[in-house]
């Protein structure tokens, strides 16, 4: 396995996959620029999976860190960063209804009231075991199913979608519901081998001074501003569901760490 010795003045070489969206990769640097050691970035391509990069973490010709909506299997197998590193933002869904059902949401203010709605959702997604928990009504549906056109013919009354998924070009029939946003806990970390403390202590004191100064929030919002403003999570009242699948480790109670109501007019 890798181990750092973390001097004043160390490169620190850091192994990670090329692939994925920068925003992971360019808040990694800028969690270990607050320490005194200079980040050495050396991505690793053709990593063919999230399940097969977690297996290389600490591994010779692996990986150094990796990143990945948490769960408790993954919790056993690497060490967790635990800092959200999206602030929660993939666990906020927006429903999409027929237009002729555009206000069927506007009287909802709980997630109990959802429950007289059926939701569409696709049967190896996470949110499908969400939703059943939550006991809301969940038609689930296979890869080469048409869900557009099951809100066109009524079989659901709508389907929620991730705000980075959003579908477009699906009609003038089909909307995205303006009242609300369905929200449940989910947490992206940073992860590093079991026995890598000193790159975990790095990444841990890093991302808290980042956001103690602000830089963690300034990244964040260079990135994710003009996603947060398309779906509108600032006129919409969120509608907040458990979510069984999240590790107790999570951080839920430390608000710093998540996206806000207050927030989201930045």
């Amino acid at each position: 396995m890798t181990s750092f010795t973390c001097l004043a003045n160390t490169e620190l070489s850091v192994r990670y996959s090329a692939d994925g969206h920068p925003y992971p990769r360019a808040l990694l640097a800028l969690a270990l620029s607050k320490s005194a050691v200079t980040l050495v970035p050396t991505e690793v391509q053709n990593i063919p999976s999230q399940s097969r990069a977690i297996r290389l973490l600490g591994d010779k010709n692996g990986i150094d860190v990796f990143w990945g909506v948490t769960s408790p299997d993954w919790e056993k197998q690497a060490k967790a960063v635990l800092i959200p590193i999206d602030k929660g933002l993939l666990g906020y869904r927006i429903p999409l209804v027929h237009v002729s059902h555009k206000d069927m949401f506007a009287q909802v203010n709980h997630s109990r009231q959802l429950r007289s709605f059926v939701f569409g959702l696709r049967e190896d997604w996470p949110d499908t075991a969400i939703f059943k928990r939550n006991e809301l009504p969940t038609l689930i549906y296979g890869m080469g199913a048409g869900p557009i056109e099951m809100l066109r013919t009524g079989r659901i009354d709508a389907l929620p979608y991730d705000i980075f998924d959003l579908p477009k070009n699906h009609g003038d029939d089909i909307i995205h519901e303006p009242h609300i946003a369905i929200r449940y806990p989910s947490a992206v970390y940073f992860f590093v081998a079991n026995d890598n403390q000193t790159l975990h202590k790095l990444l841990q004191e890093g991302l808290l001074a980042a956001i103690a100064d602000g830089s963690f929030d300034a990244l964040f919002y260079e990135y994710f501003a003009a996603t947060i403003a398309q779906a509108d999570l600032k006129n919409r009242r969120i509608i907040e569901l458990t979510n069984p699948l999240l590790p107790r480790s999570a951080p839920i109670h430390q608000a710093q760490f998540w996206l806000d109501k207050n927030s989201l007019t930045k």
